[in-house]
């Protein structure tokens, strides 16, 4: 068996191959673009285990060299607690790479199947323009308090109130930062639109969609950025699991008599624990249940740790939801 570590870089591929014994065998660098010439180079060595650490863009040679042999995907930030050191190199990561996972030291990381993968994708694209769009309103809203200028309207984005807005008599820069701002709001309102009815689509791909969409202020947008994140819900023991996933959970630290509980850890996927913190402000409005216990934490608390805490919990109900449908349908 060839214990192979995988430093994987944007342009770049770098592979170190070790034996049972820990004795380095080969030590190659591909371009990213050489992709029949990487895979040639695994068939060569199989059988092996080869590790990837988890990037944003693993994927790609996690499909091209898995049909090959057994591909692991290492945690990021679990692997850099375990090692550390002042020298580092492409060579010397891939090397401690394979000498890690021949001693079964590997941190793992979740790889969902290919149509959770497909689904993130799609979700986290919808989500970014939706953060784009903020970002933008909050923008022109920043504009508009500067110039101490009040819209008589309550939704200012209403179609009346974006005409209002472009017929302001501003400065002349400010009159050009405006328009721009309004252009790209509404080039952001037709491309949601648009990534919207293809959500209908591919929500008849994921019939646990309806387990979710049962929950008020959870729509279909939601519910599948949700199950996309979640991935197989099965993998997680308990609701509390997911809430640690989404990094909704406190960082605890305990010695001897003292444990000390601090802020979330933000850990896990930023996309579920977004989505889930938008779910929480409309959920309450709807549940007596969660709004009493936002209410309880508020009355202690502050807001904001109140809407986190709802958070966690709404975790929970979708993790129950989607296990509960998922056996339904194996009965």
């Amino acid at each position: 068996m060839h214990y192979v570590g995988v430093d994987l870089h944007r342009r770049s591929v770098v592979v170190t191959v070790v034996d049972e014994q820990g004795q380095v065998l080969q030590a190659r660098s591909f371009a990213c673009t050489e992709q029949e010439v990487i895979q040639a180079f695994f068939r060569t060595i199989c059988p092996f285990k080869a590790v990837i650490e988890a990037s944003s863009s693993y994927r790609w040679l996690y499909d091209l060299i898995s049909p090959l042999g057994q591909v692991v995907l290492a945690h990021p930030l679990r692997l850099r607690a375990i090692v550390s050191g002042r020298a580092k190199t492409d060579k010397l990561d891939s090397q401690m790479l394979a000498s890690l996972l021949r001693a079964n030291l590997i941190p793992t990381a979740y790889v969902p199947p290919e149509r959770y993968q497909r689904l993130r994708d799609f979700a986290r694209g919808r989500a970014r323009l939706s953060q784009r769009m903020v970002e933008a309103k909050n923008e022109l809203h920043t504009l508009l308090r500067k110039k101490n200028v009040h819209v008589p309207y309550v939704n200012i984005f209403c179609k009346s109130g974006k005409r209002y807005i472009g017929e302001l008599d501003l400065d002349g820069p400010d009159c050009v930062l405006r328009d721009e701002l309004l252009r790209r709001i509404a080039h952001f309102e037709v491309e949601i639109v648009g990534l919207d009815e293809r959500l209908v689509e591919v929500a008849v791909e994921f019939p646990e969609v309806e387990a979710l969409r049962g929950l008020h202020g959870i729509g279909l947008y939601s519910a599948l950025l949700i199950i996309g994140e979640i991935g197989e819900p099965w993998r997680f023991r308990d609701g509390r699991k997911v809430g640690a996933y989404a990094g909704l959970t406190a960082r605890v630290s305990q010695s001897g008599d003292h444990c000390y509980h601090g802020h979330i850890t933000r850990q896990g996927s930023p996309w579920l624990r977004w989505i889930l913190v938008q779910g929480a402000m409309k959920v309450t409005r709807g549940d007596r249940e969660l709004n009493n216990f936002y209410t309880r934490i508020r009355k202690r608390s502050s807001a904001k740790i109140a809407r986190v805490a709802v958070a966690r919990k709404l975790a929970a109900i979708c993790w129950i939801r989607l296990m509960g449908w998922h056996r339904e349908q194996a009965a």
